[in-house]
């Protein structure tokens, strides 16, 4: 299989984190959006949407993180019960709940709230911040429930939740206020499989890549 993606990338991140959790390998393709990349064309006519992570198996091609860690998990798993994403009904809908939250609501906000710190284009507003300590006061609440996201055993919703928190963290975004999430994020990152090499060690390379843009 190929992936698209860029290393610093956070919906990639989740991805990569999975592809370890589960042993496999990708053919790993980095994509720089500049309009000369030689992989462009190929890329695109796989997603229209021009966005990464996008994955190739054989002919078929994918794109959104969640849409393919969920494809990931049915069809390369070994398993349509993996503990990652169990097929318990009730245990599978609170896994695709908090997908869903991270994708409507933390990473998107997260996203809105920060991005001005590279889009000289757009400026952040005291709204976003709000709306981003609100994500965050759900995910607290969740927490307070269960020791992972959505129960009492890691799943695929740590995997895409750690990778918008560690967003947030190498953006400088304070997560003091947060205890419960503070104390699952260092549980995340001592039990996810290849969460320093493939995330912590990519902070620096983030804030190298923000300041590039800045100047």
């Amino acid at each position: 299989m190929d992936l698209y993606y860029h290393p610093i990338s956070p919906p990639c991140w989740s991805v990569l984190l999975l592809s370890r959790e589960l042993n496999l390998s990708f053919n790993l393709k980095q994509i720089s959006f500049a309009p000369d990349c030689p992989l462009r064309e190929t890329f695109v006519k796989l997603n229209p949407q021009h966005q990464v992570p996008t994955l190739a198996d054989g002919e078929f091609g994918l794109g959104e993180s969640r849409a393919i860690l969920r494809y990931l998990l049915t069809a390369h798993s070994g398993s349509d019960d993996h503990p990652l994403y169990p097929k318990d009904p009730k245990a599978r809908a609170v896994i695709e709940s908090r997908l869903d939250f991270d994708l409507g609501m933390l990473y998107r906000r997260a996203y809105d709230y920060l991005s001005p710190q590279w889009n000289s284009n757009s400026v952040a507003t005291e709204k976003d911040l709000e709306k981003v300590c609100e994500a965050l006061g759900f995910l607290e609440e969740f927490l307070g429930r269960s020791r992972y996201a959505a129960g009492d055993r890691l799943t695929v919703a740590d995997l895409t939740l750690v990778a918008s928190v560690s967003f947030l963290d190498v953006c400088g975004f304070g997560l003091e206020k947060y205890p419960k999430i503070v104390a699952w994020y260092d549980v995340c990152k001592k039990e996810i499989k290849g969460y320093r090499e493939l995330v912590g060690d990519r902070f620096e390379d983030f804030r190298n890549a923000v300041l590039k843009m800045k100047q």
